[in-house]
């Protein structure tokens, strides 16, 4: 089962053509302003406010998975909304940094693509964030799939733009991928690798979910242990926290990293 595409369009070409062009134009409005620096931390936002008592805003940004909010009967896959992966990450985070108040809000679509994220980015602002999670690559591999180096142009123009636009913090989530019982995903091994490769260039976090699920799994053969059934890439409350465990220890270790004296932005 896929995550289901609500609004197709007819002329699939000509829409890629399109957003790879807005890309392009995105990447050089933002690339400039968003220069890393060598010694900078690596989620700077989310250090200093930590460091500083304040309040952190988490916002999931992706497709069904991190979709919470937008029905009252649909959390992800989960049971509710509080065993989401959002909340289980912002509970983890709560447990590590009691002094700061830390949320979670969702900006996720069931059905999209990174580029269809990438079409509403100026939605995020009043989500006011302060770190982004962004996590898409299950449709692009799907039901609305894109070819790899597409997926990629459109992380880096999240990322980019993310960080150019509102100075928040940014930490890519790969795929988890489908059932490798029942595979039926096109290219998710290339599409993993553009998406880390991404966050390589972009000097941001990358999360791999992929392999903790096949751990977990045995490559599949406890894949409803996990998911919502067989065959279905959509995680139950058990896949939801090996979601945000994976997520956790990536912005644990970046935030551990972090320089010890640094100021908000």
């Amino acid at each position: 089962m896929y995550l289901h595409d609500r609004n197709p369009r007819r002329h699939p070409q000509i829409r890629r053509a399109l957003w790879i062009a807005l890309a392009a134009i995105l990447i050089m409005e933002t690339t400039m302003a968003d220069e890393p620096r060598a010694e900078a931390p690596v989620l700077p936002r989310v250090a200093a406010k930590l460091a500083a008592g304040e309040p952190v805003t988490v916002v999931l940004y992706g497709d069904s998975i991190s979709e919470v909010g937008r029905s009252a009967t649909w959390f992800g896959g989960a049971s509710e909304a509080t065993a989401n992966w959002g909340a289980v990450l912002v509970g983890l985070l709560g447990d590590a940094y009691p002094k700061s108040r830390i949320t979670v809000k969702h900006y996720g679509i069931g059905g999209q693509n990174s580029y269809e994220g990438l079409g509403r980015l100026d939605g995020l602002g009043p989500l006011a964030p302060d770190l982004v999670l962004v996590a898409f690559g299950a449709n692009d591999c799907g039901y609305h799939y894109l070819l790899p180096e597409e997926t990629g142009l459109a992380l880096k123009t999240l990322v980019t733009g993310i960080r150019g636009r509102y100075q928040a913090d940014v930490v890519l989530v790969g795929s988890g991928g489908d059932d490798p019982e029942q595979p039926q995903f096109r290219h998710l091994a290339e599409t993993l690798a553009a998406t880390a490769a991404v966050a390589a260039e972009t000097g941001v976090p990358y999360v791999d979910t992929r392999s903790p699920i096949l751990a977990a799994t045995d490559n599949g053969r406890k894949w409803a242990d996990f998911h919502t059934m067989a065959g279905n890439c959509h995680p139950n409350d058990a896949g939801h926290r090996l979601w945000a465990q994976a997520a956790f220890a990536v912005i644990q270790r970046a935030l551990q990293n972090a320089p010890a004296a640094t100021t908000a932005p």
